[in-house]
């Protein structure tokens, strides 16, 4: 039989009239009566091997259709309906943070599932998981710095790029980020020709990581720390690196996006950080946070989408109403939000 595993512990923190009902299977497995009929389950596997299926995807399906027996028991399969379906795979989806190929593929574990009740064990047409759509999971909560913190990092990187032209590298690179509230690849993305202005007031012309086009200005240090770091950018080693903004001052090559992500959490412990907040902080981090401290100052779902150049409310909506917030006066040495 098969272990208990994941399934049963999201059921618990699930909020939903369907499974609140749905007996926990840690507890209910000791009860005889609440044993798992795996049966169809191995049934269903068999029949996907006559049929010819690729050896990982019934090893697949069969783990997906176990996991849903398992989180009904001691409900037969067969006397699911399609609002059960749904919510088990809406409270998965979003409490175990599944990307969109996982959604689909448990989708289509149950769905292959009932087609095989229906086709061979006779349960009445079409199922219930026939008309089943793809969920889509609530955003998941971002992690979120203290503007203290922010403070802090920005703090540090300052006093050093008076005289260390790596500092001040990461000082223009993580203020966009923050200030800017840029992917970090569209960051590390930018070019010579991409960013005007300055000292005073920069705009930049940023490719997003899916070659949609946006412009933004910001001002005050931002673009100051992106004038400063401007003037003192090494000439790359290589004819390649020629176009790009942040090319490292001791390699001379352009910085990678896996290179700002491993020096922002050394900068972060160097700061005086938490050692919690340093391990998990990334450039997103920043992002996020920039975001929430807008937010704290009650702008509103709209400003915020602007901010961020998202196109989805629902993302731009997960920054709202986190009441462990505090709210901020000002945002850590404050700039423009125009986008």
């Amino acid at each position: 039989m098969p272990a208990v595993g994941p399934s049963a512990r999201w059921l618990a923190c699930v909020v939903s009239a369907t499974l609140c009902n749905v007996i926990d299977a840690a507890d209910a497995l000791s009860e005889p009566e609440f044993q798992p009929d795996y049966d169809p389950v191995h049934r269903f596997s068999a029949w996907l091997e006559r049929a010819g299926k690729a050896e990982a995807t019934v090893e697949a399906y069969h783990a997906d259709v176990a996991d849903l027996v398992r989180a009904f028991v001691p409900r037969p399969v067969d006397d699911l309906l399609p609002a059960d379906l749904s919510d088990y795979l809406q409270a998965r989806a979003t409490f175990e943070g599944w990307s969109v190929p996982t959604v689909r593929r448990h989708l289509q574990a149950i769905k292959s599932f009932y087609r095989y009740l229906v086709t061979e064990e006779e349960i009445r047409a079409p199922g219930p998981a026939e008309l089943l759509a793809e969920p889509v999971p609530e955003p998941r909560a971002p992690h979120i710095i203290d503007p203290s913190d922010v403070a802090a990092i920005f703090g540090y990187l300052e006093t050093r790029a008076k005289s260390d032209a790596a500092a001040a590298m990461d000082l223009a690179l993580y203020g966009i980020a923050y200030h800017g509230a840029l992917l970090i690849s569209e960051a590390i993305g930018l070019t010579l020709d991409a960013v005007r202005g300055g000292p005073s007031v920069i705009k930049l012309d940023v490719i997003g990581r899916r070659g949609e086009e946006s412009q933004l200005t910001l001002d005050g240090d931002a673009a100051a720390w992106m004038g400063a770091w401007l003037a003192v950018r090494p000439a790359p080693a290589r004819e390649s690196d020629k176009a790009f903004v942040f090319i490292h001052p001791r390699t001379r090559l352009h910085t990678s996006r896996q290179r700002a992500w491993d020096r922002l959490k050394r900068l972060a412990k160097a700061a005086g950080l938490d050692e919690e907040v340093a391990e998990r902080i990334t450039p997103h981090t920043l992002r996020h946070s920039y975001a929430s401290h807008l937010a704290a100052r009650a702008l509103d779902v709209a400003a915020l989408r602007a901010a961020l150049r998202q196109r989805s409310p629902r993302h731009a909506s997960k920054y709202i109403a986190r009441p462990d917030r505090e709210i901020p006066r000002e945002l850590p040495r404050e700039t423009s939000t125009d986008a």
